[in-house]
Order: C-alpha cells, then structure tokens, then sequence
C-alpha cells in the first residue's frame, strides 16, 4: 500500500517537474525513487563518493537498480529500447529523461556514444554495460561500446549489492529478488513489496579517466573492481 500510495501521491508533482525539465533527472524525481523504494521496503547504504559528470558503470541485477542509483542523486540512465514500452518501468524512464539506445544497431554505435557523451555535459550518467541483468550472484561480460561515450570524462565503477535487513538469504531467495528479464514484472513487483525488508549496499569506486582507444580494457577492470568487491561482500545464496 505504502508503493501505491507513494505513486499516486506524487505523480501529479512529478508530471509537472517533467513537463518543466523533460530532457534531465530532478531532485524531485530523486525524492519520487526514494519514495518509491520506502513503498518497497529496500534501504540504501552507500559508500564512497560519487564524481560529478561522470560515467557511472554498475553491474545489474534487477529493475530496483535504477531505482537506487537515481535515489541516491538526480541520475541519467541509458537502457535498451525494448524499455520504453516496458509497464511502469518504461514510464519512470521517459519521466527520466532516459537515453534508449538500440543494442542490435551497431551502425547506430557512434550516433548512441556521441548522444551519452552529450549527456555527460550536463550531469552523470550510467550505464548497466551487461546489457541485462544477472541472477546476482555474479557479474556478466560487461560490453565495452558506450565507454567510448566517456572519453575526456571520469568512469567511475559502482557496485550494487542486495542483502535481507538483518539476517542470510535463505536458499533460492536471492535468485527470487533477482530479476532475469524473463520474469513478469507485475509478479515480481508483487513478490517484492510483499517480502520482507532489503538493503542494498552501493559501493562507488575510484573514478578513472577514459580514453579514446581504452574502451576494451578499461571495461574489462571496471568488471574486475566490482567483481572484486562482491566477492569481498558476498551474497550469493547459501547451498
């Protein structure tokens, strides 16, 4: 109920703030995601400090992701096209602003870096380069196209991690929280403002600058930094 309540109640305000600032996020749609995640249920505990204009890179493992990243500052997102017309989903990323991009267009890959590094003029932005989300126990292939987008600005690596408020996962919970896409969303919607209280740990990592011929690697150990740090914070379920 409070889920519900949060959506009606502010709707009305958030419109306007979209109506007012359609291309950018808001402080107000920032309070919207907050309000949204209290309605769930999952609270958020950072760590580490986020640079400004900066290329966000963040592995994925459900919807709520976005939720938590635009909760914690007013956040561009980039995501596939299919997201657009996703239910409810694709409305809180139009009122966003969000960059959809096509990820089966390849001749379209300079077009798409170029729209992203024109975003990060104006503030930060992130990315989920797995191109979809994980069961949460690891951290897929990241796709290095879009890094190209950050050249001359900072990417910084952030993990997300979920974990119960105050105790362990019991066996096939988290693989439950995880959204793998193929799951329906209103279900899982369900499932998860139904369960009991989460908290999602968000660890910024050291910012690096990107270069024009280091989108491949500088992918590669942006992986390895959040690989690295769920390891150290482990969450995979219990056998």
């Amino acid at each position: 109920m409070a889920l519900v309540g949060g959506l009606v109640v502010l709707l009305p305000i958030r419109l306007l703030t979209f109506a007012l600032v359609a291309d950018r996020p808001s402080l107000l749609g920032t309070l919207y995601l907050r309000t949204l995640l209290w309605g769930l249920r999952i609270r958020v505990e950072t760590r580490g400090t986020f640079a400004e204009n900066s290329l966000i890179v963040a592995n994925h493992i459900s919807w709520t992701d976005v939720l938590v990243l635009g909760a914690i500052r007013p956040t561009l997102f980039v995501a596939k096209s299919e997201v657009r017309n996703w239910p409810l989903l694709g409305f809180l990323a139009r009122l966003n602003g969000t960059l959809f991009v096509r990820r089966d267009a390849r001749q379209l890959a300079r077009e798409q870096v170029a729209t992203v590094t024109n975003a990060l003029a104006r503030g930060p932005v992130a990315l989920f380069p797995e191109g979809t989300t994980g069961c949460g126990a690891q951290v897929l292939p990241f796709k290095p196209t879009l890094f190209a987008a950050a050249t001359g600005h900072h990417v910084q690596p952030v993990s997300i991690q979920y974990r119960p408020r105050g105790r362990d996962w019991a066996p096939g919970e988290l693989a439950r929280f995880a959204w793998d896409g193929e799951k329906e969303f209103w279900p899982h919607l369900l499932e998860i403002s139904g369960g009991r209280p989460i908290e999602c740990l968000v660890i910024a990592h050291s910012p690096m600058t990107a270069t024009p011929d280091g989108r491949k690697p500088l992918a590669k150990i942006c992986r390895q930094i959040i690989t690295d740090a769920l390891v150290e914070q482990p969450s995979e379920d219990p056998v």
